[in-house]
């Protein structure tokens, strides 16, 4: 690999006796990860996955990853896209793995595109509390919201801001913060190699720069008593070690958090709570994670662990907010209530036939017992009330749950894939050898299986695993599949294992 010539020197400096071993893997193969989504998939069936894509070694330091021959093409998979595992480079589970957020706590990823590390913390919280995942790039952003969706996340938040504009909305509101700092990409140079062209010296320090802007503004939004933890995937000293060193600096109130484990090698200088992952001493590419503690006591008193939406109310500023709770564009931005009297009585009554006729009752009263949330014509349940979004960028508050359309609610392909069978009033259920299991992510329409009934709005599952809606009439389930989504899936593991109608 034709790695930059300011590059190696410098490296060459720091490894020393070791730097001939860190060249000699950027000229092998890298590794290869995935996560179970626990959200999804029950422990006692993760074996069946783990056989279909070869996975037979851990990832040590992430519950839930582990490595996988890269010849079973687990991104071609239906179940990839049915959310059942998210392919993750194994070094980057490390940051989400360290903070270990607890169910129900509120937590922010501040720089959280594509998702990977957003969709671990949610792994975490197991559907309880508040998860809000943040990204400035807009591109990017979009790719964040349709990784939550997918993953069936239904308590996060997916805004697309400055992180200077949340600190001065979320002072002191979060119990765990994490900071995916962007960087110069070093680590990934063997995964990425685009990034080697973007790569010099004065971008090393135009990212440290950045970086101090991000933590400052990351430190507001942590509680006393929270902890918050800073990544990157880079091995530069100026946007590692250094920006840890100038922080604690800047505030006195944060110190470093001690934390053992066998696999990472301490930071340069000894930072306690800080350490690098090296490519040449670990199954993983490059990165670098420190743990920090905001002094003080934590207080949790708002953690309803009990609760798979936390509803706990907050003092938060309403400046800005026009006298019918109205955004500029005169769109509802939060329901008034639980009960979502912002709707009027017809579109209440829409959304209610339809959970009448399509879900379970457990399920229909936890969406009717909301927070009931609209934007426009689209329906949510957000994961937290009392808080003021006027002027913040959101792309998904909370889980979707459908949209309004001239006299008729449409459910969404989010509430389909946050779902588990048994929720579901009708349903239908294929096997992976059914030729139907490829063709619907195509859009196609299908029989209903032998020996099964349904009507009306229909959840498909593949294998017992949610993958979205159908709409059943005269046996034919006619596809309802997002059009955006679609796409042509070929994998060679879809008949190594038999369908399992008792997932």
């Amino acid at each position: 690999m034709n790695l930059p010539v300011d590059f190696t020197k410098r490296m060459a400096q720091m490894l020393g006796d070791e730097y001939s071993n860190f060249e000699y893997c950027y000229d092998n193969d890298n590794y290869q990860g995935l996560r179970i989504n626990p959200l999804k998939v029950k422990k006692e069936d993760y074996a069946r996955i783990l056989e279909m894509f070869d996975c037979k070694e851990p990832v040590n330091w992430a519950p839930n990853g582990y490595y996988y021959n890269e010849d079973t093409r687990p991104g071609k998979h239906p179940f990839h896209e049915m959310g059942l595992y998210y392919i993750q480079e194994p070094s980057a589970m490390s940051a989400a793995a360290m903070l270990q957020p607890e169910p129900g706590m509120r937590v922010l990823d501040l720089c959280a595109a594509p998702g990977g590390k957003s969709t671990q913390l949610a792994s975490y919280m197991a559907k309880q509390g508040l998860l809000v995942v943040n990204e400035i790039n807009s591109a990017r952003a979009k790719i964040l919201s349709l990784n939550i969706e997918r993953m069936g996340i239904k308590n996060a938040m997916v805004t697309n801001e400055d992180s200077g504009k949340l600190a001065g909305r979320f002072p002191s509101f979060f119990h765990r913060v994490l900071v995916d700092a962007p960087c110069s990409g070093e680590g990934m140079f063997r995964k990425n190699t685009e990034a080697i062209g973007e790569w010099s010296l004065d971008n090393v320090k135009l990212c440290a720069k950045r970086q101090e802007e991000i933590l400052d503004n990351a430190a507001t939004m942590l509680m006393p008593g929270g902890t918050m933890v800073y990544s990157t995937c880079t091995f530069a000293q100026e946007e590692n070690e250094m920006s840890v060193t100038n922080f604690l600096a800047r505030h006195p109130e944060f110190e470093m958090v001690d934390y053992e484990n066998a696999w990472f090698t301490p930071a340069m200088g000894d930072i306690k709570g800080a350490f690098r992952l090296w490519p040449h001493r670990l199954h993983g590419e490059g990165h670098f994670v420190a743990i920090m503690h905001k002094k003080g006591q934590l207080n949790l008193e708002t953690v309803e662990d009990d609760n798979p939406v936390n509803q706990t109310k907050i003092a938060m500023d309403k400046a800005g907010k026009d006298k019918a709770g109205k955004d500029k564009a005169g769109k509802d931005r939060a329901g008034k209530d639980k009960s979502g009297k912002n709707l009027s009585k017809d579109k209440m009554q829409l959304v209610r036939d339809f959970l009448e006729q399509s879900v379970s009752e457990n399920l229909m009263e936890s969406i009717l017992n909301g927070p009931l949330v609209c934007f426009g014509e689209q329906l949510y349940v957000a994961p937290f009330e009392g808080i003021s979004l006027n002027g913040i960028k959101v792309l998904r508050n909370g889980l979707h749950i459908g949209e309004f359309k001239k006299n008729r609610f449409e459910p969404s392909h989010a509430l389909a894939l946050a779902m588990c069978r048994e929720e579901a009033i009708n349903c239908v259920n294929i096997t992976l050898d059914n030729p139907a299991s490829v063709g619907f992510f195509r859009g196609e329409s299908f029989m209903v299986p032998e020996g099964q009934e349904a009507k009306g709005w229909t959840l498909v599952c593949i294998e017992g695993y949610s993958a979205g809606w159908g709409k059943t009439s005269n046996g034919i389930v006619k596809n309802h599949y997002p059009k955006g989504l679609r796409k042509e899936l070929k994998c060679d593991t879809m008949c190594k294992v038999k369908g399992n109608d008792s997932v």
